[in-house]
């Protein structure tokens, strides 16, 4: 089996929320290496973008296992 990895993200620019984007990334042969991956995202979705820019980043990071067929 392996695991896929779902990374949801959404900008709120000047207080206007943008349409939703979805991104799959795959395929990460254990668990471990698919939350690893979740990590170094959701790290880099928390980092500022600047300061006195008036962006925010939401996001929602996923890892999900796939069964065989």
């Amino acid at each position: 089996m392996e695991w896929v990895l779902f990374v949801s993200l959404q900008w709120i620019v000047f207080g206007s929320p943008t349409q939703p984007t979805t991104q799959l990334i795959q395929p990460f042969p254990t668990e471990a290496l698919c939350n690893k991956a979740a990590d170094v995202i959701k790290n880099e979705i928390g980092t500022p973008t600047g300061a006195g820019q008036r962006v925010q980043t939401l996001g929602r990071v996923v890892c999900v296992q796939r069964k065989d067929k």
